[in-house]
């Protein structure tokens, strides 16, 4: 139990790590707008993951189906609040087709506030400190048991007047895990790394790339993260948008695939 509540917070920390900052969703890359004094944005976000790897002779297949809602509103004049609440559907580790682990509930909410604090030369320049709450259940691995804190530094830059944008994100989270195993097995500083592009195609329908790496969270190696994610974004009305988005590993580490979608409330 020990080892497979180990695994399964390095799985929460790397989906953590790649998709706590949204720019609108599927990116996982962040832009530095904020939501309209007033205004209140709820997301609904989905997602499959499937990783497969093979090592001393067993294969280890996990797949994942998660679910969060995320709460987005503007408290002040580029200042915006938000609160992602995660739920895990199914997770299930099998070794060798072998059923070894399966969990499901709520993860820890992450509470973000973030603040564009200037425009440089047509960029845009916000910093989003963020609060890990652990709100999951510790026992069955969906939460690190402690409060954890982070913050990311985001660029973006539109052009031809905002049919076209890039986003760029640098983040760090500390970590600071209730047992010696997860402590012993597992990174405290994680660092990530991200830049995303966004083209209207037309009239509420926009295409989004985006690509990204993080620290490992496990000590056992240095070899980074590295996704890539392709997608697109409509916007059926007003108050309605619709995204999805696939994603894939470019380094072992990192995910083989995700498949992403999800709908934005807009009020």
């Amino acid at each position: 139990m020990t080892a497979l509540r180990t695994t399964t917070i390095a799985l929460s920390l790397s989906l953590f790590i790649t998709g706590s900052a949204l720019a609108g969703t599927p990116l996982i890359t962040d832009d530095a707008n904020t939501v309209d004094v007033g205004s209140i944005e709820i997301e609904l976000n989905g997602s499959y993951t499937y990783d497969k790897d093979s090592a001393v002779g067993v294969t280890t297949k996990n797949s994942s189906s998660d679910a969060e809602m995320k709460f987005n509103t503007g408290l002040y004049k580029n200042v915006g609040l938000s609160l992602a609440i995660p739920y895990t559907i199914s997770q299930q580790v099998k070794e060798d087709d072998r059923l070894v682990g399966k969990t499901d509930g709520f993860g820890d909410m992450t509470v973000e506030l973030k603040y564009a604090f200037a425009e440089v030369g047509g960029t845009k320049l916000a910093i989003k400190p963020s609060v890990i709450v652990p709100a999951g259940k510790y026992s069955a691995g969906l939460s690190e048991g402690r409060w954890q804190y982070g913050a990311t530094l985001i660029a973006t830059r539109e052009f031809a007047e905002g049919a076209y944008a890039v986003h760029a994100n640098l983040g760090y989270e500390h970590h600071d895990y209730r047992s010696v195993e997860v402590r012993e097995a597992t990174r405290s500083n994680l660092w990530s790394g991200s830049v995303a592009g966004e083209a209207r195609l037309m009239k509420g329908l926009t295409a989004v790339i985006d690509f990204g790496l993080a620290t490992n969270t496990g000590r056992h190696t240095d070899e980074l993260p590295v996704y890539a994610l392709t997608g697109a974004r409509y916007e059926i009305n007003d108050h309605l948008e619709a995204n999805a988005g696939v994603k894939v590993g470019l380094t072992k580490p990192e995910d083989d695939i995700s498949v992403l979608y999800g709908l934005v409330l807009k009020f």
